[in-house]
């Protein structure tokens, strides 16, 4: 795929973005109006650009599939389809389609068979509601020239203007040619703020060869008077109002015609979109540290052919260096973050239209939305929370009846939030339904032939409901029911290096939390060692350092040995204590710890070396194997370092 197309594709997934935004919007806005209108105006126009664009890029089905969905648009915004929720469903089905074809087409994967959806969309735009014969509704005096000059989506907004009771005027005015473009922007620009400019046509005036006249079609939302005062000394202008209280009929003698008109997800790409100003920054930036960098090598030149120590010029301008490199580092790496509520409303647009389908009624609710992701961490987790939030909906939420039966109010909750924590992330999927009941688990184990022969309990129900092909339920839904859905889940989180946890309560709510790893980051560490190798452990989690420190000096935390925990041999030439003790504090992530409050611990390492601020990677699909470590990093003298995920690596050896 060459560059040009790439570019095509960022600005296709971002107009998708935008056009399921709309949707989420149009969805709300029950009432008509103008807002209404200039909303579905606004997604016509995206869905036309995304036609567009795909056919530009070649993708001859990305632009098949737009062409058929802005024929549906098109018949919405003429009035002839109106929106309910099956038409609303139609239209998010489609943007789903456009958004997984650019996915495949990123990939260079076939496109499978969208003939369902074709034939959907087909059938919404020719389910005509709203035959309008357009001489039932246009009022008597609409001036002829203006009525042969309109289009149809005009003459729509004007019937939509007439249904709301808005008054009407015919603005004539007359500006001088050689500005009038200018004057006559100026004025429709004022008009907008009052109200709509349905339509407009120009005119020569014969009397006067250097003017051109206009006659505006205007329908006002504030008082007239006002109107008139804001537009005073903009031109020649008269306002003439268009009776509208007379009976519909035909527009009489005009001679306007009666006869009706007939008329989930893989990355897309390896770019990223920056600000044009956040890029000059750092251009002028790198600008600076390469003359500053250059500036101390010469002072270190002369001082060397001078065969004297490094002149107090030339350490400060190090000093200096390193902290900017550290600091422009860090903007670099903030280049691949991207906002994680796109992939938030993602997943409320999946469990919305799961729930439409499992006749359930739920709110959702979202939290922390706002949180920055990696852009390709916050891709990948968009599959994993969908398939949660759908799950959630079909088997953590009750029916009406169940619920009314349980003594909890009808409308069920499912609430996303995404939480950070230092430098870890979770994002969390919880909903207040039936939970996950041992019993209903133990059924349908012994009814897919797994052996369970111990007394029905949450923990071996919850590593149950992971297995590959196992459902609670006895027949598949459109939703799940498959025996496919959380070890693909588990699968996928643990792959980017995450983890999928999972607590619950029958009869009151289930929580899933994926804990997602740190892809790239600045972090600020201490340097120890053990067993003759470097870790490193973040400083914001260190209070205090004390060397030769006994057990009788620190009996009121909890101590451990790195060594143990870390399962190395233990050097008789060494302290089996360890010569420094590394106070530590964090939020603990063991069960005993009611409430993950914060806990302390006291580290016993070979030796404390010094602080850094590194760049930590991420282990990838590797970092299951490696539980209780956050990264890698390369440190100053070139080694290679873990660095050490201290709750995690506790949590996983509480033995010791």
């Amino acid at each position: 795929m060459d560059h040009n197309q790439n570019e095509f594709l960022i600005e296709i997934e971002e107009l998708i973005e935008h056009i399921f935004a709309d949707l989420d919007e149009l969805r709300a806005r029950n009432e008509g109006g103008r807002a209404r209108r200039e909303l579905i105006d606004r997604i016509f126009r995206r869905v036309h650009s995304v036609k567009g664009s795909a056919a530009s890029a070649g993708l001859e089905f990305v632009s098949g599939v737009a062409h058929e969905f802005e024929n549906l648009l098109g018949e919405i915004r003429a009035g002839r389809v109106q929106i309910d929720g099956e038409v609303l469903d139609t239209c998010e089905r489609a943007t789903d389609m456009l958004s997984e074809s650019l996915s495949l087409a990123a990939s260079g994967a076939d496109e499978p068979s969208r003939h369902a959806l074709f034939e959907r969309l087909q059938a919404a735009t020719h389910a005509k509601t709203k035959e309008v014969r357009q001489s039932d509704a246009i009022p008597k005096d609409i001036p002829f020239e203006i009525w042969q000059s309109l289009t149809e989506t005009e003459k729509q907004r004007l019937m939509n203007s007439v249904a709301e009771r808005r008054p009407l005027f015919v603005v004539n005015t007359s500006f001088d040619l050689e500005n009038f473009d200018a004057e006559f922007f100026r004025l429709k620009e004022k008009l907008a703020n009052f109200g709509e400019v349905i339509a407009t046509s120009p005119a020569v005036d014969d009397e006067h060869s250097r003017r051109i006249n206009f006659r505006v079609l205007f329908a006002c939302d504030s008082d007239a008077q006002a109107v008139k005062s804001a537009v005073f000394g903009l031109g020649e202008i008269a306002f003439k109002p268009i009776p509208t209280n007379e009976q519909p009929g035909s527009p009489g003698a005009t001679g306007i015609p009666a006869e009706p008109t007939a008329v989930s997800v893989a990355t897309l790409s390896n770019y990223v979109r920056a600000d044009l100003d956040k890029l000059d920054g750092l251009i002028f930036k790198t600008n600076e540290l390469w003359r500053e960098t250059s500036t101390a090598l010469e002072l270190l030149a002369r001082s060397q052919q001078a065969s004297t120590p490094p002149h107090e010029d030339v350490e400060r301008l190090t000093d200096n260096i390193r902290s900017r490199f550290i600091r422009l580092e860090e903007e670099l790496i903030n280049l691949r973050m991207v906002c994680l509520a796109p992939t938030v409303q993602r997943a409320v647009r999946a469990g919305r239209a799961a729930a439409r389908l499992a006749g359930k009624e739920i709110e959702f609710e979202i939290g922390g939305a706002e949180i920055q992701l990696d852009k390709l961490l916050a891709e990948t987790v968009a599959d994993p929370l969908i398939q949660l939030v759908r799950n959630a909906v079909d088997h953590g939420i009750e029916t009406a009846a169940e619920r009314a039966r349980a003594g909890k109010k009808p409308r069920g909750t499912i609430s996303i939030e995404a939480v950070r924590e230092g430098s870890q992330s979770w994002l969390k999927v919880t909903d207040d339904g039936r939970g996950v009941d041992p019993h209903a688990v133990a059924e349908a184990a012994v009814r897919l032939g797994i052996r369970y022969e111990a007394q029905p309990d949450i923990e071996r129900s919850l590593r149950l409901i992971f297995r590959p092909g196992f459902t609670t339920l006895t027949s598949a839904s459109d939703i799940s029911g498959r025996g496919v859905g959380l070890d693909i889940v588990e699968t996928a989180v643990e792959q980017v290096g995450g983890e999928l946890r999972v607590s619950t309560k029958p009869g009151s709510g289930t929580t899933f939390a994926i804990r997602l790893p740190a892809t790239f980051g600045l972090v600020a560490v201490r340097i120890v060692v053990s067993n003759g190798y470097s870790y490193c452990i973040p400083a914001a989690q260190i209070v205090g350092i004390s060397e030769n420190a006994g057990t009788a000096a620190t009996d009121q935390v909890q101590q451990v040995n790195l060594r143990n925990l870390l399962g190395q041999p233990h050097d008789l030439k060494e302290s089996s204590q360890g010569s420094h003790l590394v106070t530590c504090e964090f939020i603990d992530e063991r069960p005993a710890q009611n409430g993950h409050g914060k806990t302390r611990v006291g580290i016993f390492v070979d030796r404390v070396e010094e602080s850094q601020e590194v760049l930590v990677r991420n282990l990838g699909r590797h970092a299951g194997r490696w539980y209780g470590i956050a990264g890698a990093t390369e440190l100053e003298n070139g080694t290679v370092a873990l660095v050490l995920d201290l709750p995690r690596l506790l949590s996983a050896r509480s033995d010791v």
